[in-house]
Parts: structure tokens; C-alpha cells; sequence
């Protein structure tokens, strides 16, 4: 605990955020209780707390009652209705959404079709149409402050364009950040899926606290993110990671032809084999001649590399293509690559599941949100939420169904 008394702007910023965060840390802390946690003196949180007051970023709850005459305080919590933000997980298959508070409570989400046939500004237009009705419908008049959205590609560290995007190509460049930042108003951060997925399962998953974890997203595409200290790392070209454009050893396809569906349902078509969706591989493995034990030896392959470029205590699993894979698969793959690298990873699956990327960006989304109103990058980080009432209150939350077109 640092105690911030100078008077320049930044340190009268620095204390607002402290302020900040300790109410959306602790729900019903009295102005002692803010002195004591935060260091600062009785008269600087007095002031800041009138301040967020009149803001409208802070509430007067109920009173503390103490032992003793005259000893009853009003207890003070983050204003919910202060702000609105959006997490948005566009996938290659569906886009899903979700509008929440200030504190992160769910309010409103959606899972959609996503419009594939959309060029990059259209479907930067449909996304802003999607969130600003929802807001509109949803909201009760409270402003969206900030959203945040992953995407099946790879983005740039300056975040203002994509570099790879195998599965949605038309978002390739600038335009379609460019298009939808300027069509919602409102602050728009833009991350890989998987990035943004591993956020979620380190802000409400189970992952281990401060031990290096990896993330591998096995669905429409191949992704992959790493965190190390609980911050997810990133390359200058978005391009850490991405195992994904490796070539198999000795052949010319890549690792994503065979641990992605579009890849592998691509691959087992180019072979002369008629199916519809990738998991019929795994429904008649004798069918496809050996296809099925060339992706668990893919498998290994590449949680082999992962063991070897970041020794992760952990490796998680998301993503529906993640589900062909057994227990007893996962268990096999973990303890084959000890044997063939010497780096023991405990391989999971996912408790998050498809919510995982949801949730991240609405975790990113409300980052974006702390820190335009005064909280520090550390500051955010050191925000305690209850995770379970997060992933209830997504889970429980309404789902809105899009409009149908009337027939012509």
C-alpha cells in the first residue's frame, strides 16, 4: 500500500483511482474503511468521494452500524448505471454479444449468424447497428462507455489493423476497424479471440494465479494465447502464437488443416471424402483411413511446441472442435509430451467453455471503461470481483433474438 498525499495532477488522479478501485473491489465500504485500505488521509477521500458523488460514479448505500453512540456510517459502492460497456466474440460461425453494467453484471447478450457475405465495412455497420439497438432497447438510458472485440485473426500491437485472418478474411487491413470504432462513438478495443478468451478464463475461469498458462482454441480455426503473471503477451505483429500457420513435419499441410474444423472438413474433402461438418471424422474413424490418429499425433505436435517455446504449468482448452478429444486423449497427449520433451503441462478443458471469449472482452471492455474515468493499468489490475456471480449473471442474463425479415 502506497500512501499518494503530494498535490501534482498526476498523484490527485493517482488517488481518484485508488478511490475507484477499492469501491469496485469491496461492496459497501465506508469512508474509514477507504482511508485505511487506500493510506490516503480522511480529508483527501472525503473530497474524492464527494467528487464521484456528484459524478455519479459512486452510491450511498445502506448504513454500517458500530458499536457506540453516533457511529453509524453510510456505506459507498461503484455506481452500476454509471456506464454500460459491450463484449463482443465475432467468430467464423457466430458472433455473440453481451451489454453489461458497470460492475460487470450481464444485462443483455445475443448469439447471431455471422454475416460471412459482408464486406469489411458492412459488417463493421451490421455489428454497430447490432450493439447500439441492444443498448437502446436494453440499457434503461445509460450510456455505452466502451466495448471490446475479439476477432478470428490476428491483430496488430497497435491494434488498428488485422494481419491474418484465415476463417474471416474480409477484416483483413483497416477498414473494418477503422468502420466500427467510428460507428459505435464510444472507445473500441480490438484483440485476437484467443487473446481476449484467455483474459476471461484468467479474470473467471480456474486457471493458477501468477504461473505462465497457455490457452489453445480448437473451433471454427486454430488459435493460441499465453499469459505469464496474469498478462496475456503479445508480438508487434500479433503473430505470437499463431502455431496454427505451421507446416506438419514432412508434408505440405499445416497444423490448422488438421486441429480446426473449417480446416479439416477443407482437408477431408480435398481427399474425396463427402461429409458435412468435421465431427463425422470422429463419428467413423475407420471410414477416413488413419485421419483420426493423424490428428491426436497433430496434437501432440503442437503441445509439444507450446511445452517447449513457454513451459506453461497449465494448458486449457476451448473452442467446440477442442470437444473431439477424450479426457483420457488430453491425459495421454500431456504425459507423451513429458516423455518426448521433459516439460510437464496439465492439460484441461476449459470451465468457461464458448462464454470464455464473451466474457474476456467484456473484461476488456470494462478496462477501458476504468481507466477513461481515472484508474491506472495497475490500478485495474488489482480489481477483485467475485467471478462465480460474473458467469451467473452472464449465464442467467436475457437473450435477445435477432429480427427476421419479413418475406418479400
Amino acid at each position: 500500500m502506497t500512501k499518494l498525499v503530494r498535490g501534482s495532477a498526476g498523484t490527485r488522479m493517482a488517488n481518484r483511482g485508488a478511490i475507484i478501485a477499492a469501491l469496485l473491489s469491496e461492496a459497501g465500504i465506508d469512508r474509514r474503511q477507504l482511508v485505511e485500505q487506500t493510506g490516503l488521509s480522511w480529508a483527501t477521500v472525503a473530497r474524492i468521494v464527494d467528487e464521484l458523488l456528484a459524478d455519479g460514479l459512486a452510491l450511498e448505500q445502506h448504513k454500517i452500524v458500530r458499536d457506540g453512540p453516533g457511529r453509524q456510517a453510510a456505506a459507498l459502492g461503484f455506481n452500476p448505471r454509471s456506464g454500460l460497456v459491450c463484449g463482443i466474440d465475432l467468430g467464423g460461425t457466430y458472433c455473440r454479444m453481451v451489454i453489461a453494467d458497470g460492475i460487470g453484471s450481464a444485462i443483455i447478450r445475443c448469439r447471431d449468424e455471422t454475416p460471412r457475405e459482408l464486406e469489411a465495412a458492412a459488417l463493421a455497420s451490421w455489428i454497430a447497428t447490432r450493439v447500439l439497438g441492444l443498448v437502446e432497447r436494453y440499457g434503461d438510458g445509460v450510456p455505452l462507455t466502451s466495448v471490446a472485440i475479439g476477432l478470428p485473426g490476428v491483430v496488430a500491437s497497435t491494434k488498428d489493423r488485422v494481419v491474418g485472418a484465415f476463417n474471416l478474411p474480409q477484416i483483413l487491413g483497416t477498414t473494418f476497424v477503422r468502420t466500427v470504432g467510428a460507428e459505435l462513438g464510444v472507445p473500441t478495443i480490438i484483440d485476437n479471440d484467443s487473446n481476449l478468451a484467455l483474459l476471461g478464463e484468467l479474470h473467471y475461469g480456474d486457471l493458477p494465479r501468477d504461473e505462465t498458462v497457455v490457452l489453445l482454441s480448437l473451433g471454427t480455426g486454430l488459435g493460441s494465447a499465453v499469459a505469464f503473471n496474469r498478462q496475456v503477451l503479445a508480438g508487434p505483429e500479433g503473430l505470437l502464437g499463431e502455431f496454427g500457420r505451421l507446416r506438419l513435419p514432412g508434408r505440405k499441410e499445416r497444423l490448422r488443416d488438421l486441429l480446426s474444423g473449417a480446416g479439416l472438413l477443407a482437408l477431408a474433402q480435398a481427399a474425396g471424402h463427402r461429409l458435412a461438418k468435421a465431427d463425422d471424422v470422429f463419428a467413423d474413424p475407420d471410414r477416413f483411413g488413419g485421419l483420426v490418429d493423424e490428428i491426436h499425433e497433430a496434437l501432440l505436435h503442437l503441445v509439444s511446441i507450446v511445452a517447449l517455446a513457454y513451459e506453461p504449468s497449465t494448458v486449457v482448452f476451448t473452442g467446440g472442435f477442442s470437444g473431439a478429444f477424450s479426457d483420457s486423449a488430453l491425459q495421454t497427449v500431456s504425459t507423451e509430451t513429458y516423455e518426448t520433451v521433459g516439460v510437464h503441462s496439465d492439460l484441461r478443458r476449459s470451465v468457461l467453455g464458448d462464454s470464455g471469449g464473451l466474457l474476456g472482452a467484456m473484461a476488456a471492455a470494462l478496462s477501458g471503461y476504468y481507466t477513461a474515468i481515472g484508474v491506472a493499468s495497475h490500478q485495474v489490475a488489482s480489481i477483485t470481483t467475485s467471478a462465480p456471480d460474473v458467469v451467473a449473471s452472464l449465464d442467467g442474463c436475457a437473450v435477445d433474438q435477432p429480427a427476421k425479415e419479413e418475406p418479400a
